[in-house]
């Protein structure tokens, strides 16, 4: 099913490779800002949820820092889509060719 569904992908981004550029782009985007507002609400919880004790929790600041940061990408792909276009271009090229230098090094391993 897995194959099928990587299959059917690649046909479409042939046959309309505008379109699913736009909607990469734009889920990743509002992925993103979704992500950001999560890390922001879970900071504020956890950050209520400690208060009174001296310990804290030692994550706080890495939740803002997270969320400030995913919220920055997603406008950054909202606003500026062909930049993130590039970037996620490198990404899922990366991506594919540490996939298949892991698959090729397995299929070999499993050979012997």
């Amino acid at each position: 099913m897995r194959g099928l569904a990587g299959v059917l992908f690649g046909i479409l981004a042939f046959v309309w490779p505008a379109i699913t550029l736009f909607v990469l782009v734009y889920l990743f985007g509002a992925f993103a800002l979704v992500n950001g507002i999560c890390s922001l609400v879970l900071a504020w919880s956890v950050r209520s949820s400690w208060r009174g004790m001296r310990l804290g929790y030692p994550r706080f600041g890495a939740l803002i820092l997270g969320g400030i940061l995913r919220i920055a990408a997603g406008l950054i792909a909202f606003f500026l889509p062909g930049i993130t276009a590039l970037g996620l271009l490198i990404m899922i090229a990366a991506w594919a060719i540490v996939i298949g230098l892991i698959e090729i090094f397995a299929a070999v391993q499993l050979r012997r």
